[in-house]
């Protein structure tokens, strides 16, 4: 893994003097305000650690460009962002485990070593970047890149992400280091599937499907005319819950499709809610 990605030394002044500014006690009033989170709670921690780095490691390199050009469908990058912060809970957890911790406490993480870090990076690193991945869309990674070219780009970037993530726990604590990246997918990813706010906006989606006066179908339900015949594991709302819940990539292509289409990311906040 790299932390140098061919910064300028003015530009590393300036991020140095940015995270400076950042301290552990912040990033904890961050969590508990923004999305009522306690910072010490180790798997509600690592549930945001999960999608920040699904986030700066996956979705926010050239996979969107390639999203735009058409290679993935909006349904597509639900299943496989949802797919990818499962997975990378899931070796977060083990790792947490192997390494001894079991609370996202100060004085928990202070023991951990430099080398379980570098573990971590290298293991996560290695998994995203396997061309032989099988997505939840069916192909693999190296057939969604298409050339090694392409492969090569999404390597480079995957690396630069994730040797930052270990180098910012190397030089400021594996406390602070979690919790920037918590904070990253707490504030960037509000409508993500993993997230705190995720289940109440599941509930108030199944909601709205079947109140046809909702705002949120626009201006005589215009919106929802538009979105033609539910598809089956739609109409079954509580299949359709449950996955949703659950595991997202787990949607047929066509359900998928559909709910991102009826706007489940954007859904109104309802009288007194603070979910959006």
């Amino acid at each position: 893994m790299t932390k140098d990605d061919g910064m300028s030394p003015e530009v590393q002044r300036m991020i140095q003097e940015a995270q400076a500014i950042m301290t552990d006690e912040l990033m904890e009033e961050t969590l508990r305000s923004q999305v009522a989170v306690d910072p010490s709670h180790l798997t509600s921690l690592l549930d945001l650690v999960a999608i920040g780095i699904t986030n700066g490691a996956w979705r926010n390199s050239c996979i969107e460009n390639w999203h735009a050009e058409g290679r993935l469908s909006d349904g597509d990058m639900m299943r496989i962002n949802s797919y990818t912060t499962d997975a990378i809970r899931r070796r977060l957890k083990g790792w947490c485990v192997e390494s001894g911790i079991t609370s996202a406490s100060s004085t928990a993480l202070a023991r951990t070593d430099v080398e379980d870090v570098d573990v971590l990076a290298g293991r996560l690193f290695r998994w995203l970047t396997n061309a032989e991945r099988r997505l939840p869309t069916g192909m693999t990674l190296g057939e969604l890149a298409r050339s090694q070219e392409d492969l090569e780009e999404y390597e480079d970037h995957a690396d630069r992400v994730l040797g930052g993530f270990a180098g910012q726990m190397e030089d400021r604590g594996v406390r602070f280091g979690l919790l920037r990246t918590a904070c990253h997918g707490a504030l960037a990813c509000s409508r993500w599937w993993a997230h705190p706010t995720w289940p109440d906006r599941v509930e108030r989606f199944i909601r709205v499907l079947d109140d046809a006066t909702s705002a949120h179908w626009g201006i005589d339900g215009k919106r929802r005319e538009k979105l033609g015949a539910e598809p089956p594991s739609v109409q079954d709302r509580d299949i359709l819950r449950a996955t949703l819940l659950v595991s997202p990539w787990k949607l047929d292509p066509t359900a998928a499709e559909w709910v991102v289409d009826a706007g489940i990311g954007y859904l109104r906040p309802e009288t007194g809610s603070t979910s959006d």
